[in-house]
């Protein structure tokens, strides 16, 4: 529940946008004991957020991560209203959450700040835009971060705070301790990159494995069984900093003067890549992207990285209990 100084100013909080990351963010803030509204264009899609959330919640109680009654009390605190005007009205903390466009995000971001109390903070979602490109929007950059949280959000515990340079220090305190506060493990970027440090890495490694097909060094398949049966297991408990450290730094070094040269450093995205989606082989929604994709696999494999989330949610909840 919210209990500090710091976060008693924030009880309220608006989800703009109630897609895939949008209502997995109201529930962890309704579970966190926050007061939540989730907005969206129509009630329709509203609807199929909440439905969205009660599927989580139910599993969560299966699964004994939280109690029925607290599923049932989390539920209570959630609202759904398509009225921005009125949703941004008494609110404290806004988290916009709407399609992956610098534009767009803008005019949704410009229409916040006209809308909510001059006390109300403003977070975006965004995975990688700039912050200080939507900023100047809100009319009010000092009290305006990127708060990006990663999908699934209700199951993965990091969350990228990016400062501005016009970012006030208090609005930094405050967003990282109410992500605290529902369980979230904020880390701060302290400068305006593109793709902050989450996704910056994860497009690295994206590069080479594009690069690694491309060439005809393994198939797609292969570099994702590399990827999931290696270093994707050690890296839940050991970051690449902390392996080089235990590994010997000098070793790593010395893998690096030969290594770096070698690796793909492309500029564009692939031409092999850029004639995939040419040939609108786009994925699981047509059943083929990188590989193909028969009926069923790609619920499999969401089951299964679920599941696995969930295995490790329980074991950080239980180290929280033994602290």
């Amino acid at each position: 529940m919210v209990v500090n100084s710091i976060q008693k100013s924030i009880q309220k909080v608006l989800v703009v946008g109630s897609g895939l990351m949008g209502h997995g963010i109201g529930q962890t803030f309704a579970l966190g004991g926050y007061q939540v509204t989730l907005n969206d264009l129509d009630e329709e899609r509203l609807q199929r957020a909440l439905d969205g959330i009660r599927r989580n919640l139910s599993l969560f109680s299966e699964e004994g991560l939280v109690t029925p009654g607290d599923a049932e009390a989390a539920l209570g605190r959630i609202k759904l209203d398509v009225d921005l005007p009125r949703a941004a009205r008494e609110v404290d903390l806004v988290v916009e959450a709407t399609f992956e466009d610098l534009e767009g995000k803008r005019g949704v971001l410009r229409r916040l700040g006209e809308l909510c109390p001059p006390r109300t903070l403003l977070a975006s979602n965004t995975s990688g835009l700039s912050v200080n490109a939507m900023a100047p929007a809100t009319g009010r950059a000092d009290r305006f971060v990127v708060a990006h949280f990663w999908n699934p959000p209700h199951l993965i515990p990091l969350v990228e705070v990016v400062r501005g340079d016009n970012t006030a220090e208090s609005t930094i305190q405050t967003m990282v301790a109410v992500l605290r506060s529902i369980g979230k493990v904020p880390v701060v970027v302290q400068k305006d990159v593109l793709g902050f440090v989450g996704n910056r890495l994860q497009y690295a490694l994206f590069r080479e494995a594009l690069a690694l097909v491309q060439n005809g060094v393994c198939t797609a398949e292969d570099v994702d069984t590399v990827v999931k049966m290696s270093f994707g297991r050690r890296l839940t408990t050991a970051g690449p900093l902390e392996t080089a450290d235990i590994n010997g730094t000098d070793l790593f070094y010395s893998i690096s003067q030969y290594l770096f040269p070698d690796l793909d450093a492309s500029r564009v995205p692939h031409p092999f890549f850029k004639q995939l989606i040419e040939k609108g082989y786009v994925g699981v929604k047509v059943g083929k992207g990188f590989r193909d994709w028969p009926g069923g696999l790609a619920d499999e494999i969401r089951q299964r990285r679920d599941r696995e989330l969930i295995r490790w949610l329980k074991v950080d909840q239980e180290s929280t209990r033994n602290e």
